[in-house]
Parts: structure tokens; sequence; C-alpha cells
């Protein structure tokens, strides 16, 4: 418990709602209530100060803010429920108070997610929004509408949609929070802990006044309670300097939990339609119409984008970037007649595995890809067409263009050492094999084959050169003096 303080707060945290539920259940007077209510909020107040001053998230004010929000939204402490008097009630400066606080919160939430994901996360906004929609509709037949059908008064409807309405703002930003490719601490889990336990005891709350049946009140008062001594754990605990550290992968991993929440979140629209039928209720049918096509849009473009990102993953090297040797063949086959194919492979590269190990190999890979590119730029596509072995295709390159770019490849790759390791750098070279359609006699789909060849004449020649014709024409002079490095002379990969 020395080392831990959230441990200790947790059971502080039981101890309170225990004391809490058992004064409901016993029927306690309504002072005993009220002061376990004050010290829930104190306490959560003081652990996420405590929390700010201790584990220094990256950004101090939205938690300052969401404490503030704490002060008003985490127990019913004023001195009538502003619902209290049934929806016709005038607005009053409470519902003012309230609602400011609700915008408050909003506004640091939304300033933790963008701190999490600052690029745009399609995949987050898209799961989000099918769990916002589907919260929407729900909320406008159940709580909204009802509300709204008994209150006269333009303010009075206007004050009395603005409640469910920041409740579902809130609900949103919590889904979207929950719902991102930002790790899950405990403080995230605990964060949206909280928002479903403000705005739930919200709910009961409006449901109560436009029904008149108070007996969820007492569990709602109970919530209230819990998440003030919530929003305290998410300050306390030490996971809450990642709770708004920007994400390292930001794009969400559909897996089966997500998909189940998704897919329920989309049955929501027809299964209320049904309800309101077995009750004889209004059925909303142009709003459930709506929302249900809302949500088939949005599980659509979710769709593809997995395919998209399957696709991409498909048709790219995952250690280079470069295209892979299966998109590769398929764009030989759409190429015109006059084509041009590169084939190169580094020089005993297996030598560069046996001595800086395969981390060392991969730091060569990586680097012979960016070099590559670099090279040929925006005008041919790239691939890793082996272990070890490059492939460039080249549409609309007559001979001479074709040597330009080889030439060019190979000087680039063995003008420079490369890094092995964090201290060693190593000379690399390059064989290049090129085959030309229709130069060649040959057609483009041919290419490969004849590039490969002239890439083992390249290498039976003595390699670091490049083979165009029937016998190697080397391209470049022997490769230079081994580079110096702080670990020592460098190991030459040619």
């Amino acid at each position: 418990m020395r080392r831990t303080p959230w441990t200790a707060y947790v059971i502080f945290g039981v101890g309170v709602l225990t004391a809490y539920a058992i004064a409901l259940l016993t029927s306690a007077p309504d002072v005993v209530t009220s002061v376990l209510s004050l010290v829930a909020m104190v306490g959560g107040i003081v652990a996420m100060l405590y929390g700010i001053r201790r584990h220094r998230p990256a950004s101090r004010w939205p938690w300052l803010l969401v404490t503030s929000q704490l002060l008003v939204l985490a127990a019913p402490l004023l001195p009538q429920s502003v619902l209290e008097d049934g929806p016709n009630r005038a607005p009053s400066l409470a519902d003012a108070v309230l609602l400011t606080a609700s915008g408050i919160g909003a506004f640091a939430l939304v300033r933790i997610v963008r701190r999490r994901t600052p690029g745009w996360d399609v995949p987050g906004f898209i799961d989000a929004g099918i769990i916002s929609v589907a919260a929407t509709l729900l909320s406008w037949i159940y709580v909204i509408d009802p509300l709204v059908g008994g209150t006269t008064g333009l303010s009075v409807r206007a004050v009395s949609t603005a409640y469910p309405l920041s409740d579902l703002l809130l609900a949103a930003l919590g889904a979207r929070l929950l719902l991102d490719g930002g790790p899950k601490p405990v403080a995230v889990r605990a964060l949206t802990g909280y928002l479903v336990l403000i705005i739930a005891p919200d709910t009961i709350s409006t449901i109560a006044a436009v029904s008149g049946d108070e007996r969820w009140m007492p569990f709602a008062y109970l919530l209230w309670t819990a998440a003030a001594l919530l929003i305290g754990l998410v300050g306390i605990h030490p996971s809450l300097r990642d709770v708004d550290a920007p994400a390292a992968h930001t794009t969400p991993d559909l897996g089966m939990p997500r998909l189940a929440a998704l897919a329920f979140a989309s049955l929501l629209a027809p299964a209320a339609l049904l309800v309101q039928y077995l009750r004889g209720a209004p059925m909303h049918v142009p709003l459930i119409c709506v929302g249900c096509g809302v949500l088939f849009l949005l599980v659509i473009a979710r769709l593809a984008g997995l395919v998209a990102v399957q696709r991409r993953m498909a048709i790219t090297d995952e250690l280079t970037g470069l295209r892979t040797r299966r998109h590769f063949q398929a764009a030989l086959d759409g190429a015109g007649a006059t084509t041009a194919v590169l084939l190169l492979d580094i020089d005993h590269f297996k030598k560069v595995n046996d001595t800086y190990g395969h981390d060392g190999g991969d730091r060569v890979l990586r680097e012979v890809a960016r070099r590559l590119t670099a090279a040929v730029g925006t005008h041919g596509v790239l691939a890793r067409y082996g272990g070890e072995e490059f492939a460039v295709l080249l549409t609309g390159a007559n001979p001479e263009q074709a040597r330009t770019v080889a030439g060019r490849i190979h000087a680039i790759i063995r003008g420079t050492p490369v890094q092995a390791g964090p201290e060693t750098a190593i000379a690399v070279t390059v064989s290049v094999g090129v085959a030309c359609s229709p130069a060649d006699g040959i057609e483009p789909q041919q290419l490969p084959l004849l590039a490969d060849q002239r890439l083992y004449q390249a290498k039976a020649a003595g390699r670091d050169r490049v083979s165009y014709a029937a016998g190697p024409e080397t391209a470049a002079e022997p490769a230079a003096a081994e580079p110096e490095t702080a670990a020592g002379p460098a190991a030459a990969a040619a």
C-alpha cells in the first residue's frame, strides 16, 4: 500500500461506496447520504489533484477542467434536483451551471482525444460514430421525445433537450476514447467508466422527471457517488500520464470484442422499432429509417477501410515498405510493349547477416530500399523480389533510359556506407541486371527471366556492376577503401 497509493484509494472508494449503499438500503437519514456523497466528491478531487502533481501528464489543464466538472456533476449536491419540478419547470441558474459544466468536460475530453490521436484516425471515428448514432436514436425515442413532448415554450424545450444532448456528446467522446488505436491502461478504462456513471444516472433522473416514477433515483444517486470516486482513480493511477500521450499505433484492431460491440450497436435501431411495435407506442419510422441508413453507410465505410488495409498489406513488403513480388508481376502483366526490368541483388548479404545478425541485415535492407526509392522516384514500380533481391519496373523506358537508372541506383547504393549497427557502418554494393522490351526481342512478361540471367552474369564477373548485354558491363569502379567507424574498420559487404 505504501508503494501504490492508488491501492489505498481503491480501498477507500470501496469503503465509501459500500457505506453509501448500506445507507440507502437501510433508509438512513438524508444527512448521512449527503455526507457520504460529499466525502466521495472531495476524495475524488483530492486524488485527481494529487495524481496531476505526482504523475505529471503531458498536459495538465484538461485534467484540471475535468476536475472542475466533477464539482458539479459527480454528486447531486444542489439543494433541489433541477428536474424535480418536472419537464415544465422554468429554466434556472442551476441549468446554466450544469450545462456549462458538461461543456467544460466535453472540451477537456476533446483535447485529451486529440492529443492521443493527433492524426486522422478514420477507423476510430467510424467505430465511435456507429455507437454514437445508435445511442442517439435510443435517446431520442425514449428520452428526448417524451421529455420535449410534455413541455411548452421554446426556452423550456431547449433546456430540456440540452441535458440528454450533452450526455450524448459525452458518450460520443467516451466511445471515441475507448475505440481509438491508442493503449487502454487503467486510467483510460476508469475515465470511460466515469462517463458511463454520470450519463446513466442523468438518464434515469430525466426519465423519472417525465414519468413521475422515482423508484430508481436511489440507484442514480449511488452511480453519481461512484462516478466521483472513479474520476479520482483516473488521477491517482500511474497510467494517468499515458491517457493523453500520443499513440504509437492509431489504427484500432478490429478484434472480436470490438466487432461484437459494433454489431450490437448496429442492431439497436431495428430492435427499437420492434419494441415500439410490440408496445403499441409511436414507432418513429422516419427517424429509425434514417438511423438505419446512417448505420449501414458507416458499416460499409468501415468494411471498405478494412479491405483497403488488407489490400495494402497484401501488396506491401512489411520490412522495406516496397511492393511485393506479386504486385510487381501484376504491374508487369499490364505494362506496354516498351518496358524495362531491373533486378538487383545485395552483394555478399549472407556475410552481413552472419556478422551483424538479422537486425543488422534488416537495417541494410531498409536502407537499400530507401536509396532505391530515392534513385528511381515515382517513375517506376519498386518491389522486394526476394530475400535480398529487388526489382524495378520502368514502363515506357528505352534501353538508354534503363541503363541510366541502373547506373544511378548502383552509384547511390555504393556511394555512402550503411549503418548495420548503432556504431557500425559498412560498404554495401549491388549487382544489377537489365532487360528491355522490345530491344531484347522478348515479350514484357519474359523480362524478369532475362534480367535475372544478366544479374548472375554481373555476379560471375566479380559483382558490384551492372549487366545489360550478352556480357556484363562494369558501371563503376570496384568499391573504394573500407570506411572507418567509431567501432573500428568497417566490414565491406562487397
